[in-house]
């Protein structure tokens, strides 16, 4: 493969290109950005003043683009190259836009609200190398930007507390606080949840001991090559559950994701699309059945399905307390043919049979 040139030009380490002198194995790192210049900017930067055994170039993809964006970003940053996409085509459709744009064989994805740590390129590349060809895919570690506080049991809920697994609840502070672990990757539960592992973890805590079942897209290591043999991202999950998705495609084609918990982002978290948006719940109620319709066993699915008509049942019961609104869970039982129809023909075409599928469930899902 040729290198595409107009990337960065990395200085090389004395001693070689390192572990991946194997045939100059290029990373593309890509970022979508989405009416968040200032924000889409510093992770651009991060990724610049990386020094790297690897030649590298940025792709940056700017959804509802226009022509003085597109300048702009040219001007700045001349050696980046920018894909200009005049819709929102979401997370999975900029992902898919980047790697057409790519020309790297490993893909590195950092969200635009995200800052790469000093030697996150280089760490991350390090542990896909030593993960071996089927080694599809590591999950870097993203921390939360600013510092947090535990809220005291008996306090009224601020809007903008974050909830862990456990419930406890914690709050951003203005000054010092502790700095909180944002994921070190995506678990799975036998509902077809996913979650980010290590979810409000202070940093200096044990760490979680849930298996890893995928990466998360703000912060990952991909080979393009496995990527490609699974389909590569589904542009229609717009948002949410996309990375689980290909992690789940990946698993089941026999293909296993690793950690490279030194390869530190700090995530600047909700900064994109809020946390608990309406779209947000939307998206992850309706992708979560499409996801699992696609790749799960018959009895997660069965699950998946009780778990939302409960869940429609109980939003309609006790409006003050709903997840979704009337009119969202309209929206959601007219899609939902169609979704199911999609997942069903997709997952023919993947060809797995309910054995593998049962023994992914098995070997990479928790039990909550």
């Amino acid at each position: 493969m040729t290198p595409r040139k107009a990337g960065l030009t990395i200085p090389t380490r004395p001693g070689g290109r390192g572990a991946w002198d194997t045939g100059g194995v290029d990373a593309s790192v890509i970022i979508i950005d989405w009416h968040q210049p200032a924000l889409t900017r510093r992770a651009i930067e991060s990724v610049l003043s990386q020094r790297v055994d690897a030649e590298t170039e940025v792709v940056l993809v700017v959804n509802e683009a226009d022509d003085a964006t597109i300048a702009s970003y040219r001007a700045d940053h001349p050696g980046i190259v920018v894909v200009p996409e005049p819709t929102n085509s979401g997370f999975a459709g900029g992902v898919a836009r980047g790697i057409r744009a790519a020309s790297g064989e490993v893909l590195v994805l950092l969200n635009n609200d995200a800052v790469a740590d000093h030697g996150f390129l280089d760490r991350g590349l390090a542990a896909l190398a030593a993960g071996g060809p089927r080694t599809a895919a590591v999950a870097a570690t993203a921390v939360l930007e600013g510092g947090f506080a535990p809220v005291p049991e008996g306090a009224a809920r601020a809007d903008d507390d974050l909830v862990a697994v456990d419930g406890r609840r914690w709050r951003r502070t203005e000054t010092g606080g502790q700095t909180l672990v944002n994921g070190t990757g995506v678990v799975l539960d036998r509902n077809g949840n996913g979650h980010d592992r290590d979810w409000l973890r202070p940093i200096d805590a044990a760490p979680e001991h849930a298996p890893l079942f995928g990466f998360s897209g703000g912060a990952a290591f991909l080979r393009r090559d496995a990527l490609a043999e699974v389909g590569g991202f589904d542009e229609s999950l717009f948002m949410y559950y996309e990375d689980l998705d290909v992690a789940w495609r990946l698993r089941l084609a026999g293909y296993t994701i690793g950690a490279a918990p030194d390869a530190v982002v700090v995530h600047r978290h909700a900064a994109s699309s809020g946390s608990d948006a309406p779209l947000v719940r939307f998206q992850s109620m309706r992708n979560r059945l499409a996801v699992t319709a696609r790749n799960g066993s018959g009895r997660m699915l069965a699950r998946v399905a009780a778990r939302t008509a409960v869940r429609l049942v109980r939003d309609l019961l006790r409006p003050g307390a709903a997840q979704l609104t009337p009119a969202a869970w309209r929206r959601l039982v007219l899609e939902a043919p169609s979704v199911l129809r999609r997942a069903r023909r997709l997952r023919r075409g993947d060809g797995h049979g309910s054995a593998v599928r049962r023994h992914v469930e098995a070997t990479a899902t928790t039990a909550a």
